[in-house]
């Protein structure tokens, strides 16, 4: 499909049922996204602005499906934002969909051409969340380790989702904590285009489902969306034509800190939107995990897992999450629980060695998944390594003689670092006491 620009023709949201439509042109052809949150809570008048301004930053977010079917060379938003809103917009397309440009090899995405429509006025006032805080949760140890966090420190959260498969519903069904789900539908014929050969990719998810959270935090009176993004998440997997890519852009600091910019200066939103456990490591998140045994039956982080329709299986234990995973819980949870958990022994299985060479940054780059950095990697490593259960299984041995004949396990401070917890973050005081509440140190 070859078109000048992707164009944003309006937009309507229904505030009697909760349902928004937001409308994307490529040339002739528009098309809808429908983001049902269902009826509100009773908003206060106050909040009738500040909420729709949250919607035009999702108008934006979301636009990046759309975006990617034909890659124009031109964004024309032609609707009001607020100029330091502006930074975000250019970050989402131009390193939100880095991955995508790559993958399809489109340079011109990295620069791409973006124009303002007039510029908004700034919020006549400032507001500030306040309620129970509104936690997403997306089934892995990750999420699981912040839903507990909040929940022992009495803050009370309400678990929340878009589109929850059954793996998050029973992650959830776990936890005492009052839940709020929201249906996202893409337009149907996005099926349809992709099969006639549209442009395909990773897009900036997590920034369309934060900004969704937002939206049905205020529509419900509660506080502000937490997050559970780690410090890796920032760690880019390449680097292509002198700029990072980055599969989990919008899930790192850079990306946070600026929906918190546009959030603040478009709709008058302040501290609304953090992710709790950005200072931690994935091995130190794992090891924090390992105190809650209730979520052994129903935790999963597999990618192939999420797309079965009824999720018997929860791990399939041959992708770069599955490997990477085994990998940071192994050295804290002991072999039979773990084992419990996947239902498989990965570290018994030869085929896996080359994706734990990647993961150890052995060979080719980090894998385009949400997986933990190569020095992470390899602190497991050395962790497993120095435990009798672990240190003569086949992957462990092999993988730790590569490493000690080329290089050298990391020394005693970087596995200190590692479970220090004091990586940069935007999480309010109250919050990282929550954290400090499960034995992490800020």
């Amino acid at each position: 499909m070859n078109v000048e620009a992707l164009r944003f023709p309006g937009r309507e949201f229904d505030p009697s049922t909760g349902v928004a439509r937001f409308h994307y042109a490529l040339g002739d052809l528009v098309l809808t996204e429908t983001v049902d949150f269902g009826p509100p809570s009773v908003v206060p008048p106050a909040l009738d602005r500040v909420l729709d301004r949250v919607l035009d930053l999702l108008y934006v977010a979301a636009s990046t499906s759309y975006y990617k079917i034909a890659a124009p060379e031109r964004v024309e938003l032609g609707f009001p934002l607020a100029e330091k809103a502006l930074p975000w917009v250019f970050a989402l397309y131009r390193e939100g969909l880095g991955e995508f440009a790559y993958q399809n090899k489109l340079a011109y995405v990295l620069d791409l051409d973006i124009v303002p429509g007039p510029y908004a006025e700034p919020p006549a006032e400032l507001h500030e969340p306040v309620g129970p805080p509104l936690a997403a949760v997306g089934g892995g140890k990750d999420s699981i380790v912040t839903m507990e966090a909040l929940q022992r420190a009495g803050l009370d959260p309400v678990l929340f989702a878009v589109n929850p498969n059954p793996i998050i519903k029973s992650v959830m069904a776990v936890s005492p904590q009052p839940v709020r789900t929201v249906r996202r539908a893409l337009d149907p014929r996005m099926r349809e285009l992709n099969a006639a050969g549209a442009y395909n990719g990773h897009i900036p998810v997590t920034a369309i489902n934060s900004l969704i959270a937002v939206a049905a935090s205020l529509m419900h009176g509660l506080g502000p969306v937490v997050m559970s993004n780690e410090a890796s998440a920032s760690v880019p997997n390449l680097e292509w034509l002198g700029r990072d890519i980055n599969h989990q852009w919008s899930k790192g600091l850079p990306a946070e800190a600026h929906l918190r910019d546009a959030l603040l200066a478009h709709a008058g939103l302040q501290e609304a939107y953090f992710s709790l456990l950005r200072g931690l490591s994935e091995l130190h998140i794992a090891a924090l995990f390992a105190k809650f045994t209730a979520y052994d039956g129903v935790v999963t982080s597999c990618n192939a897992a999420f797309k079965q329709r009824d999720a018997t299986e929860r791990w399939c234990g041959h992708c770069p999450k599955c490997r990477f995973v085994f990998l940071a819980m192994a050295p804290f949870t002991g072999r039979e629980r773990l084992l419990g958990i996947f239902g498989t022994d990965i570290f018994a299985d030869a085929t896996q060695l080359p994706g734990y060479r990647e993961l150890m940054g052995l060979t080719a780059h980090k894998p385009f998944e949400c997986v933990g950095e190569i020095e992470e990697s390899r602190v497991a490593l050395r962790l497993l390594a120095e435990q009798d259960e672990w240190k003569d299984t086949l992957i462990v041995s092999a993988l730790t003689a590569e490493l000690t004949a080329g290089a050298a396990l990391p020394p005693d401070a970087e596995v200190e670092a590692t479970f220090r917890g004091d990586g940069p973050n935007l999480v309010p005081p109250v919050y990282l006491a929550a954290l400090e509440g499960l034995g992490a140190a800020r």
